[in-house]
């Protein structure tokens, strides 16, 4: 059935998305009930991945198993299938660790930017394919803007505002090996420049201090992640803490800039009633891309600060 199922979607998206020079889709999507997975096309490598459920814990290598299925429907040879488990919110630890240390990467097209991701050493690659239509709008939004990119992981998002004649962007992320990541893309993509700034700091101490500081961006995107724990800093809950953050990035928006901000919650339920000084419109439809068949992969809302 799994098979079956990627190789239909395969014929009617590849044509498609080759054209567009689309490089990263995805081709199953957890479409049967009995097949709780995911697959995804990496410029001719898959990726996939299945949530953890008690059905099939006791199965030998039953992901290795969808992923032959997979392969076999598309002929992809196996150094180029890339297997994980996904699970929900462990009782303690971390969620995940690293899979591997390979540090391979692959150049990844979307339409005239390049990404590189990296599909053996952990469970995100480094491109989230579902927000393409998400940074199709901030890059048309973005000419002569200042934009400030929160939780930025490998900057795509920065990328596409840079390619849209951004006049500068601040990138923001705890993680140093995130921030090189996010220089390798803009290097990759001819968009490397001093008014692309990278900022290792967490998000809601480095707000604190732009507000002190009196510093405003025109445009701000804020993916944050559904949970995050880290050495020095309290525990984040999107859920819990979303609000929170919305209100502090929107005091550092100039009079008129706009918020994209966006969950991968599965649960969300958001708080963002009576905002003061700003208008909220939800916009997941636009921002989902056709081959996800789960509308609910993520949810997205641009926010326009209103008054000082």
């Amino acid at each position: 059935m799994l098979a079956n199922r990627v190789r239909k979607s395969f014929a009617r998206l590849g044509p498609k998305f080759e054209r567009a020079r689309i490089g990263a889709f995805r081709l199953y999507d957890r479409d049967i009930p009995e097949v709780r997975a995911v697959v995804d096309w990496y410029e001719g490598h898959l990726v996939v991945a299945e949530y953890e459920r008690t059905q099939t814990a006791g199965l030998e290598d039953y992901v290795g198993t969808l992923a032959h299925a997979a392969a076999a429907a598309l002929d992809v040879p196996p150094g180029r299938v890339h297997v994980r488990r996904r699970r929900t919110r462990p009782a303690t630890g971390p969620r995940y660790g690293r899979l591997a240390s390979t540090g391979r990467r692959l150049e990844v097209r979307e339409g005239d930017l390049i990404f590189l991701v990296n599909l053996d050493d952990y469970v995100d690659t480094g491109l989230f394919p579902d927000h393409r239509q998400t940074r199709a709008l901030v890059r048309a939004e973005s000419r002569d803007k200042r934009l400030l990119n929160l939780f930025a992981y490998t900057g795509a998002f920065t990328c596409a505002a840079a390619a849209g004649g951004a006049a500068s962007t601040t990138s923001v992320d705890r993680s140093d090996a995130y921030l090189l990541w996010a220089s390798d893309n803009l290097e990759r993509n001819g968009l490397w420049a001093p008014k692309h700034e990278l900022v290792e700091a967490d998000v809601e101490p480095f707000l604190a201090r732009a507000k002190r500081a009196k510093q405003t961006w025109d445009l701000c995107v804020c993916d944050p992640p559904t949970f995050s724990t880290g050495a020095g800093a309290p525990p984040f809950d999107v859920q819990r803490d979303h609000r929170r953050l919305i209100e502090a990035a929107l005091e550092v928006l100039a009079d008129g800039g706009v918020l994209y901000f966006s969950t991968s919650h599965q649960r969300f339920a958001p708080d963002l009633e009576a905002l003061h000084g700003a208008e909220v419109e939800e916009i997941t439809a636009r921002t989902v891309p056709e081959d996800y068949r789960n509308r609910g992969v993520h949810r997205c809302w641009r926010i326009a600060r209103t008054i000082s």
